[in-house]
């Protein structure tokens, strides 16, 4: 067991930050404690604690990592020169990408709940709306004189849409043939639910 003093508490942080990342590579949180994370990295359950406050303190650190890695994929794989429902379509391809490829992570970041009494802290809440923001830029360009809330709906009820197909597919929950790809649900509910949109 390493000694309290070995690493100051931003080396202890990223250490378990690390080493829970690299367990969510291969398996899901439920596989994991914080007994388990703590003896991985040689420090005890109460230096994590003194670290990150609590473990659901830990894990929401997780997910604002999983979180930038989202916005950082969606700023690579936004193709140039696109229009806005092409940026739509990427968005929710890109989605559809990072969840197939970090699995355990993607369900980390939404199955895990904070207590009743805690609320969510700023620096996370500004990482989900900076995700929302990518969404709504398209839309206001698709419709200039909707309202900040209009926006605001619409980019949630795409994202809740393609979070659903998303889902239902990495779990084989579609019911689909197996001619009908997941990609062309997604196509087909950006392409139909924008067309409408910008008609009300």
């Amino acid at each position: 067991m390493a000694r309290r003093n070995d690493h100051t508490h931003e080396q202890i942080r990223q250490l378990a930050l690390a080493r829970l990342g690299e367990h969510l590579s291969n398996g899901p949180l439920a596989n994991m404690s914080l007994r388990k994370l703590a003896q991985a990295i040689g420090y005890s359950p109460a230096t994590l604690i003194n670290v990150f406050g609590s473990y659901d303190q830990l894990l929401l650190s997780a997910n604002a990592d999983t979180l930038d890695q989202l916005a950082a994929r969606l700023i690579e794989q936004q193709p140039q020169q696109a229009t806005p429902q092409q940026q739509l379509l990427s968005f929710a391809e890109t989605y559809l990408q990072f969840a197939r490829q970090h699995r355990y992570r993607w369900q980390l970041l939404f199955e895990h709940r904070l207590p009743d009494e805690e609320a969510v802290p700023d620096w996370q809440q500004q990482r989900i709306n900076r995700l929302f923001a990518v969404i709504e830029s398209a839309l206001a360009q698709l419709a200039p004189t909707q309202t900040a809330q209009q926006l605001q709906l619409a980019a949630r009820t795409i994202w809740a849409s393609v979070h659903g197909i998303c889902a239902l597919a990495l779990d084989d929950k579609l019911f689909a043939s197996s001619d009908i790809r997941v990609e062309n649900m997604i196509a087909s509910l950006i392409r139909h639910y924008v067309s409408d949109w910008q008609q009300q």
